[in-house]
């Protein structure tokens, strides 16, 4: 089975960006014959996965900020920022669900 050389740099992702140009350097590695057609599949899964874990993280970043926003208003009821949470909580456990 065709790998890239040990030698060969990590990649770090921190955006869908980074998956996208990823997946472009992949498709070109399998179009070459530099790398199996598998070794692309386990890459195209994991980078899915990272997409779904980026879109979680900023989804929770978005939260934070309307929990923030609301709380600097005052008054908030206590039932309404528990909802928050218990939404943030839901949507945490739903990431790696497949």
């Amino acid at each position: 089975m065709r790998t890239l050389d040990t030698a060969t740099p990590d990649l770090e992702i921190k955006g869908c960006g980074d998956v996208v140009a990823l997946l472009s350097e992949t498709i070109n590695q399998v179009r070459k014959g530099l790398i199996d057609p598998r070794v692309a599949n386990s890459v195209g899964y994991l980078a899915n996965q990272m997409v779904r874990v980026l879109a979680q993280d900023e989804l929770e970043d978005r939260i934070d900020r309307l929990e923030q926003a609301i709380e600097r208003r005052g008054n908030v009821p206590e039932l309404m920022m528990k909802g928050l949470a218990n939404v943030k909580a839901a949507n945490s456990q739903t990431v790696g669900q497949d």
